[in-house]
């Protein structure tokens, strides 16, 4: 994403950074692409190895507010297809250095789950692949919690299967 200065009037473009070298001192950078493409990465359970954001999310003083434009950004790009059972649908950050992805169980052919049959079931085996993610750790590193949350739609609308939670000390735990 590419911004105009204030003082600029015209846009920035590639064109003006090559015909006026100056004008590329007004070039920003959204440094929350790389953070993006690593909650992508967290959710989908495909490893990114998003460079830079550690510092960037260490060095932030307002880090929910990344996170924050981080999702709204993914979430641009939504919904995704992880597996033949299951759609990424929302990236929501809560403050606190939270995230909650919303994933849809799309073609799951198995027996109705309730909430507390989905905890048993699922929770650690969900838990332990999700933390083997190497986006996931860094994540967890940085003190970003998250929740998966797991939902049906039929016609009568949405129900809630199960939730995943996922931090550091999950992590330790899930990958002894």
């Amino acid at each position: 994403m590419l911004w105009a200065s204030p003082a600029c009037a015209a846009p920035v473009t590639a064109r003006t950074i090559a015909a006026h070298p100056a004008a590329s001192a007004a070039v920003v950078v959204d440094e929350a692409d790389s953070l993006t493409r690593m909650l992508r990465g967290a959710a989908t359970g495909q490893n990114t190895g998003a460079a830079g954001v550690p510092e960037f999310l260490r060095s932030s003083r307002r880090p929910d507010t990344v996170l924050a434009r981080a999702c709204r950004q993914l979430n641009d790009a939504l919904p995704i297809e992880i597996d033949k059972e299951t759609r990424l649908r929302r990236c929501q950050a809560v403050p606190g250095k939270h995230i909650l992805f919303q994933l849809e169980l799309t073609n799951y052919s198995g027996p109705m789950l309730d909430l507390a049959s989905f905890e048993v079931s699922y929770a650690a085996p969900l838990q332990r692949n999700i933390c083997a993610n190497r986006d996931v750790e860094i994540l967890t590193k940085l003190g970003v919690s998250m929740m998966f949350r797991y939902m049906t739609r039929k016609a009568r609308g949405e129900r809630r299967v199960g939730d995943v939670y996922i931090n550091g000390p999950i992590c330790t735990a899930a990958l002894r």
